[in-house]
């Protein structure tokens, strides 16, 4: 039994399988994820990396640290627009994707492989972005404050932490989040995502199937602490940001209810 918990391998580990090719190839749809607003990834790119950049009132030559960057697109864009970036992930296949992108493109971004829960900078960035649903990876709510603590102390005096995600609960309640939907990619196959919330351990499970033309299946799961904006904004508070701030789209519409994202943005 001891060994078995020892071997237990976490959805967000390498040895998993989400994050790597599985995940490459399932973010690139033609669709998109906001309802009604069909956007291929470049353009989902640049709408959200302008959007980083009104929301935060980044100056050119700012630091930012994004993290996880993944495979790094916000990463490369905000370095192409004349920041200076360091990505953090724990996946080599998304760093490794990440540093060819970035020397194709001739930008320098400072790729690191860290864990989130082991970022250790003090009072270096101008800016922290945790993008596109990156929050509440990990078991307890004392790990996923953890992570933000750290993401606090990375900031300079006056710094802003934004945090994305496209999770609304009360949009969940009231019946309006979709729980089973299909995307066409790029590649050809079909993805659908099927996401439960469960109200008592506040946590969406979900799943990705990506299917090709011959029917054949490959699936991940995944498990991910979902916060309300008050909880959110109440945690921010709790590890010392000043200011909390809550947008419902990249224009900086204000947060309601019936937002499909929802963009915090905290100053220290």
């Amino acid at each position: 039994m001891t060994n078995q918990k020892q071997q237990k391998i976490n959805w967000w580990e390498e040895e998993h399988g989400f994050f790597g090719d599985f995940y490459l190839e399932g973010d690139n749809s033609k669709e998109g994820y906001l309802i009604g607003k069909k956007q291929s990834l470049q353009e989902r790119t640049i709408t959200e990396v302008d959007g980083i950049v009104g929301l935060l009132d980044l100056q050119t030559g700012n630091s930012i640290i994004d993290v996880p960057c993944g495979y790094g697109r916000h990463s490369i864009e905000l370095a192409k627009r004349g920041f200076n970036v360091t990505g953090c992930d724990i996946n080599y296949v998304h760093l490794g994707k990440a540093i060819e992108s970035a020397t194709k493109q001739n930008v320098m971004v400072d790729f690191k492989k860290l864990n989130m829960l082991d970022i250790d900078y003090n009072k270096k960035f101008d800016a922290v972005i945790n993008m596109f649903y990156s929050f509440g990876f990990f078991e307890t709510d004392e790990e996923n404050e953890k992570v933000l603590i750290n993401f606090y102390n990375a900031l300079k005096e006056g710094g802003k932490f934004l945090m994305h995600t496209d999770v609304n609960i009360p949009r969940i309640i009231n019946g309006k989040y979709r729980e089973d939907e299909t995307r066409n990619l790029a590649t050809g196959k079909q993805l659908r995502i099927i996401d439960k919330y469960d109200s008592f351990t506040k946590r969406i499970e979900g799943i990705w199937i990506i299917k090709e033309a011959d029917g054949k299946e490959v699936s991940r799961d995944y498990s991910v602490r979902v916060y309300t904006r008050d909880e959110f904004e109440q945690m921010c508070l709790k590890v010392g940001f000043s200011k909390v701030e809550v947008y419902g789209d990249w224009d900086k519409s204000l947060y309601d209810e019936d937002s499909e994202d929802m963009m915090v943005v905290a100053t220290k």
